[in-house]
């Protein structure tokens, strides 16, 4: 019995509500999935191009075809170190050319980099030969220390399967932002290129904050001082590592703020105003007279003084609290 044009209008209606589609696709395009995905980049060993070479399976119905696919021959590949370079157009027409219909549900970036032999970095590995390269480097920089903010090349290409690739730092690592280099070393030992990159590093240490507001002048007390974790990376100068001293503070430091070293300037042993023994030592002759401090003076500091008898001042080496000693 024949179908009346009617009939057969009100079927694909239904189909059609139901979420049915009637299309002649091929049936990867009609799931509306990506089951292959093309790599920016790629190292051919052998004198062609095979697809799986360059391309990954994303679903199980790309693993399911794979065996078909994956050693399908397509173009010759460039010479031994040589690349080239495919558009997203220039790549889908060719692979509509060797694929078929596959090439409808793959996943192409907007630029692919072939290279003949060699091998190739991508930026995870990188990225992981980073942060072992990294780790015993600075263990000692903290209490805690995380590598982020990796800015790195998106692939290393070595142009032969024997080219090594090494780490090395512009400089001893700090808190913050390192820059590194990556060299490509041929079998001769030979440096053939040069690429840089950069890594953020986050160290948390436990420092000395101010428990109280410290003002210009005043003696620290360490009744005065608490201790917090911060990262290393935002603090703008070194921080005083608790030792040392006495301290008094040299710039005011505001309660829970960081104390920098900075901050800091040895307590006097001998203020302005003091009254204290200027001791003479000569080859033959030992004198000692009492003097007035003109100034403020840490141990071994020189400072001016004036003589109690005479009101004539001379400089003077500070050698304890209650001494200071002119030759």
């Amino acid at each position: 019995m024949q179908t009346s044009p009617t009939r057969f209008i009100l079927v694909l209606a239904l189909l059609t509500a139901v979420g049915l589609t009637v299309r002649a696709e091929p049936i990867e395009a009609q799931r509306g999935y990506w089951h292959y995905m093309i790599q920016p980049v790629a190292a051919v060993q052998d004198e062609v191009v095979r697809f799986g070479d360059i391309a990954v399976p994303l679903t199980d119905h790309g693993r399911a075809q794979w065996t078909s696919l994956a050693d399908r021959p397509m173009w010759p590949a460039p010479d031994s170190g040589k690349t080239l370079t495919f558009s997203q157009d220039r790549l889908a027409g060719m692979l509509r050319q060797y694929v078929g219909h596959a090439a409808a549900s793959t996943r192409i970036p907007s630029q692919v980099v072939i290279q003949g032999g060699g091998q190739v970095v991508l930026e995870e590995e990188l990225r992981s030969r980073v942060v072992t390269f990294l780790t015993p480097k600075v263990r000692s920089l903290g209490e805690e220390i995380t590598v982020r903010d990796f800015r790195l090349p998106s692939h290393i290409f070595l142009p032969h399967i024997q080219d090594t690739l090494e780490l090395e730092l512009a400089a001893d690592p700090q808190p913050g932002r390192n820059s590194l280099r990556f060299l490509v070393r041929s079998v001769d030992e030979r440096i053939t290129r040069r690429l840089t990159g950069t890594v953020f590093l986050d160290v948390w240490q436990t420092v000395p904050t101010a428990g109280r507001p410290l003002n210009r002048g005043n003696p620290l007390d360490l009744d005065d001082v608490t201790f917090q974790r911060k990262n290393l990376a935002y603090l703008r100068e070194q921080v005083w590592d608790g030792t040392g001293g006495p301290w008094q503070i040299r710039s005011p430091v505001g309660m829970n703020q960081v104390v920098y070293l900075s901050a800091l300037e040895p307590l006097p042993a001998v203020r302005r105003g003091e009254v204290i023994t200027l001791l003479y030592e000569g080859e033959l002759v030992r004198l000692q007279v009492q003097v007035q401090a003109l100034q403020d003076g840490a141990i071994g500091e020189t400072i001016t003084v004036r003589n109690l008898q005479n009101n004539s001042e001379v400089l003077a080496r500070i050698r304890d609290y209650e001494t200071v000693v002119v030759r």
